[in-house]
């Protein structure tokens, strides 16, 4: 459905209204089924489906979850343990060293902000 609406004037975070629509149907899909045939045993069944993936721009992915993609928590995987900054109007983010495994020399090079990072990756 996204794909159906790419345009300069986007809607963004109103996609809602037009998703609506998407997720009732995918909610009936998943309680009550879809009455359906199978050729092989020659007998009808319950036809039940999810959605499991979206595959989509960082900006949709944002529109689409509800979670904000910009600022200074704009990571939906460090979620609140994000080491962001404020730099000449704009937001850096450092920390992304702790992702690499712990023996990558990456890791602890003081190249990069002239500190070591030996925050471990908190998996929850």
């Amino acid at each position: 459905m996204p794909l159906l609406i790419p345009s300069p004037k986007y809607p963004g975070k109103e996609i809602d209204i037009y998703l609506q629509p998407l997720v009732d149907e995918l909610k009936e899909l998943w309680n009550v089924g879809v009455h359906t045939y199978d050729s092989v045993s020659g007998e009808y069944f319950q036809l039940r489906a999810s959605l499991l993936w979206t595959i989509n721009d960082f900006p949709a992915y944002g529109d689409l979850s509800g979670w904000s993609t910009k600022g200074y928590q704009a990571c939906p995987i460090c979620k609140k343990d994000i080491s962001s900054f404020g730099i000449r109007g704009k937001i850096s983010f450092i920390g992304h060293r702790r992702y690499l495994p712990e023996n990558r020399s990456w890791r602890r090079s003081k190249q990069h902000d002239g500190k070591l990072n030996i925050d471990l990756l908190q998996l929850q």
